[in-house]
């Protein structure tokens, strides 16, 4: 006995005497196989079983019957990104519960086995969805290293970070709501989105450390403020993909903004910043108004 394209195929054996038979079509994607299945009792065990055998590819409307058939051979990757692809479509409709393997295969087009021949189940399915949209995410977000610019540049560098952070999910949501309800039971993945979390806060506490040394911004303690920042992006990023359908604008400009004065709110000039040093230095405060001369200096 042996298995093809998920079908029992039993080799014909002499000792085993055939009473009833016929033909049956099998589909394997978009290719479809005739085979006669013979209804044979086995002479030794005396149990009545299946014997298939194969006898051709049925051709496709207006292809000639006698030609000889072109096989044309996926790569494994396209098969690969041809599943992910049927998963992609399946999550925008169904919870992330309701998807299986098998489902996955059909919405493909593909024969179940080859689901695992490229995915130990759905999960990995999942893992490989979510690398593609952090790929596209990495492709299209800005870059924190140098060179910098003037504030104003760094400012619009800064706001395009996030608003495309906050976007994403406008393409992605139903892998995404996916990912949210799999993190409620997958240690794996949280750990892997704490690992994350942590590299952002640490690129993004180097860009404010950068701005401070070149005298653009004034923050008196870089990693807090850039883990306060991550923090309000992925409780916004959140918000848009569970509670969401559809971008959230007034949102996304709302967080943006405040993002963007957090670290640039005391800037005037590339090296001319309001700083709460230089005020705390002359004896004012760093939200006073007044004009230097009519503030008393402290003796």
């Amino acid at each position: 006995m042996v298995w093809y394209n998920d079908a029992q195929v039993i080799i014909p054996n002499e000792s085993a005497k055939s009473f009833l038979s016929h033909e049956v079509v099998k589909r394997v994607g978009q290719r479809a196989y005739r085979y006669r299945v013979d209804r044979v009792r086995d002479a030794e065990t005396n149990q009545v079983r299946s014997r298939w055998t194969y006898l051709g590819r049925v051709p496709s409307p207006g292809e000639d019957a006698g030609a000889e058939p072109i096989v044309a051979r996926r790569s494994p990757e396209r098969t690969r990104e041809r599943l992910v692809d049927a998963f992609e479509r399946l999550v925008d409709r169904l919870p992330y519960g309701e998807v299986t393997a098998g489902a996955v295969a059909d919405e493909a087009g593909l024969a179940h086995g080859t689901f695992y021949r490229h995915f130990k189940d759905k999960r990995a399915v999942l893992v490989r969805a979510l690398d593609r949209v952090r790929e596209e995410l990495e492709r299209a977000q800005p870059s924190f290293e140098p060179p910098f610019g003037s504030p104003a540049a760094e400012r619009a560098r800064v706001r395009v970070w996030v608003e495309t952070v906050l976007k994403r999910p406008a393409t992605h949501r139903g892998v995404l709501r996916a990912w949210y309800d799999a993190l409620r039971v997958d240690v794996d993945l949280r750990a892997q989105r704490e690992a994350r979390r942590r590299n952002r806060v640490a690129a993004l506490t180097t860009y404010l450390e950068r701005l401070s040394e070149l005298g653009a911004v004034s923050i008196e303690s870089e990693e807090p403020l850039a883990t306060a920042l991550v923090a309000l992006v992925d409780s916004v990023f959140r918000t848009e993909v569970l509670e969401r359908d559809a971008p959230d604008a007034t949102l996304i400009a709302g967080a943006s903004d405040v993002f963007v004065r957090s670290i640039f709110a005391t800037v005037d000039g590339l090296g001319g910043v309001k700083s709460a040093r230089r005020a705390a230095s002359s004896g004012i405060s760093a939200t006073d108004t007044r004009p230097e001369s009519s503030v008393k200096k402290p003796t």
